[in-house]
């Protein structure tokens, strides 16, 4: 599973698609949004169970800087209301924080698989759009951290979070 963000797309991107490919992997699907020259946003999909699909957007170990939360939360919530709204479980979208695959951070939520057989029969228009409204929200979270982070360390440890 890569990372949130990265500088190369790992796929080809055909004509009629320009700004979304797709990578399949051994144990995930891909789905990749082209923002610009050397930007990709990673969405991950893999089954979650038989009837539903995980799509999450991995973090790695950025969010272990999260050692004393009765302090520090007041801090995100005032400078990072998106993350802290993912951290409490309030997300108006249903991105929830998963801290339980490889020890790594993943934003993401799960949905109803469209279909009950193999993932790639899963990749749908409606799990694409899924898709991009998880990697928009965590391409927010990731600018409130970038613009306003709540400790100066967040900032520049940004870069971890990049493939």
């Amino acid at each position: 599973m890569r990372k949130v963000l990265s500088s190369t797309a790992g796929a080809t991107f055909h004509e009629e698609t320009p700004t979304f490919t797709i990578n399949i992997r051994k144990e995930v699907i891909e789905l990749i949004y082209k923002l610009a020259p050397s930007w990709y946003v990673i969405v991950n999909v893999m089954h979650a169970s038989e009837k539903e699909l995980l799509l999450c957007c991995e973090w790695s170990h950025y969010f272990d800087r999260l050692k004393n939360p009765a302090v520090q939360m007041p801090k995100i919530e005032k400078n990072c209301p998106t993350l802290y709204g993912i951290f409490r479980g309030k997300d108006p979208d249903g991105v929830v924080d998963m801290y339980d695959h490889a020890d790594s951070y993943l934003f993401g939520y799960r949905i109803q698989a469209p279909n009950n057989g193999a993932l790639i029969e899963n990749i749908t228009r409606e799990v694409v759009e899924a898709g991009l409204k998880l990697a928009n929200k965590n391409l927010q979270v990731y600018r409130e951290l970038f613009d306003n982070p709540p400790f100066p360390a967040w900032k520049d440890a940004l870069n971890e979070v990049w493939n």
